[in-house]
């Protein structure tokens, strides 16, 4: 029997700001490894918001962690996070992003770190009243039927998402051989070869049922429902492969027969 991890904690949330909300992270899901811990969030400045990054699935090994997300009211304590060689004294890292005024940081967005697991979501640090601050996903651990883990998403509200014309999508593989343009969102861990040559029979197979129903092609990746998943085992089954495919967080898993 294969055991299975347990779900990742809920990041801390301290809100000390007037009027200020702070939220932490949900936990990962688990597979076989843990799921990742949610964020924290810290909203020290008036009027603030912070929301710490979700932790990232498990699978078989554990997820990454949620970045956190920090709302300072001034910049010293900012510069106290990143005193890292002398107190007082800021390191940037080379993956850091930040935004400056009069040569001060008021803003930093720190890159989330890989690892043999599920890489760690960015964290996100901004200086002021009146702010928002929020941490990347966890990345997602390896699965058990060969699939790579997808990349951490960054935090993107329908209205943001809405203002600037990025179509929202649910946390799925990009598709291969394309440069992944979401923004702020980490790489996807390869897939391993069978994974990839089962996933591309199924493209296939659902390419046949959107010519036939004369629907536009290039939405055949992102589809997990147009297609019925019988319709796609019963094609499997007529062309003879001994293996069959379920929908399990909006990806495709793949089983051999003498497995179910």
């Amino acid at each position: 029997m294969t055991r299975k991890g347990s779900g990742g904690h809920g990041g801390n949330a301290n809100a000390y700001g007037e009027d200020s909300i702070a939220e932490g992270g949900s936990g990962g899901n688990a597979v076989i490894g843990n799921g990742g811990d949610g964020g924290n969030a810290t909203a020290a400045a008036d009027r603030s918001h912070a929301i710490g990054g979700k932790g990232g699935r498990g699978g078989i090994g554990p997820g990454g962690k949620g970045g956190d997300a920090h709302v300072f009211p001034d910049g010293t304590l900012l510069e106290d996070c990143f005193s890292e060689d002398e107190p007082g004294h800021l390191v940037v890292r080379p993956n850091d992003t930040y935004i400056t005024i009069n040569g001060k940081i008021i803003a930093l967005a720190r890159g989330g770190q890989n690892g043999e697991e599920g890489g760690r979501g960015g964290d996100g640090y901004v200086v002021g009243n009146d702010s928002f601050s929020a941490g990347g996903q966890g990345g997602e651990a390896m699965q058990p039927d060969g699939r790579g883990g997808r990349g951490g998403r960054a935090f993107m509200s329908d209205e943001f998402a809405k203002r600037f014309g990025i179509e929202q999508k649910s946390h799925m593989r990009w598709p291969y051989y394309e440069p992944i343009t979401e923004p702020g969102r980490g790489g996807d861990a390869p897939d391993t070869p069978q994974y990839k040559a089962r996933r591309l029979i199924v493209e296939q197979i659902k390419k046949k049922y959107f010519t036939h129903k004369g629907f536009p092609l290039d939405k055949v990746w992102w589809d997990r429902e147009v297609v019925p998943i019988a319709w796609i085992n019963e094609q499997l089954e007529h062309e003879g492969h001994l293996w069959r495919t379920i929908i399990v967080d909006d990806e495709y898993e793949f089983s051999d027969l003498d497995q179910q």
